[in-house]
């Protein structure tokens, strides 16, 4: 196996791990801001998807897909064969489509050289619509027991944001290291 290879899945396992970690720590402590199961009023795993896609791109993508399936087996009961995939589908992918969405705009580089407090917010905002959308349709189409867009997608929408927002601002406020 060659080295891009390794290090692709040692980023996929790495992120899938701390995805699945931070999902378990949010039902712990934050089990008071669930709406309905699978959708928080403060989700702060959503904070993990947007920096796991920010630093390892595909391959956070890639790892918070796989973490989610397994969050999916072991706690959503009522999910399975499809919406189960495309449920992990939605979870893995919003935020890496934000991410590209930014990219094409010309607001995030490869580098990750100009992340302003405005672009930050920008791809919040963005990740947080595309997840919520993402995640409602699928289980509106494929009649999820109890889901209803029109409410969900909202309390999912905050959620996302102020997860996501929350590590992308405790992030900026760490003192940068230099060697």
């Amino acid at each position: 196996m060659e080295r891009h290879q390794i290090e692709a899945a040692v980023l996929i396992f790495v992120s899938a791990v701390l995805y699945w970690l931070g999902y378990e720590f949010q039902g712990w402590l934050f089990q008071f801001t669930e709406h309905v199961p699978g959708v928080n009023w403060f989700y702060l795993p959503a904070g993990l998807r947007v920096v796991f896609v920010l630093v390892a791109g595909l391959n956070g993508a890639l790892g918070i897909f796989a973490a989610t399936v397994v969050i999916n087996l072991l706690h959503m009961k009522d999910l399975n064969g499809t919406l189960l995939l495309l449920t992990a589908v939605a979870s893995g992918f919003g935020a890496w489509l934000a991410l590209l969405f930014m990219r094409w705009r010309g607001k995030i580089d490869a580098g990750l050289t100009v992340l302003t407090s405005a672009v930050l917010i920008q791809y919040a905002l963005i990740y947080a619509l595309f997840n919520a959308v993402f995640h409602q349709a699928v289980w509106w189409i494929f009649q999820r027991d109890g889901a209803i867009f029109m409410v969900d997608v909202w309390p999912m929408f905050v959620g996302d944001l102020l997860g996501a927002l929350f590590f992308l601002y405790a992030l900026k406020v760490v003192p940068k290291f230099k060697s």
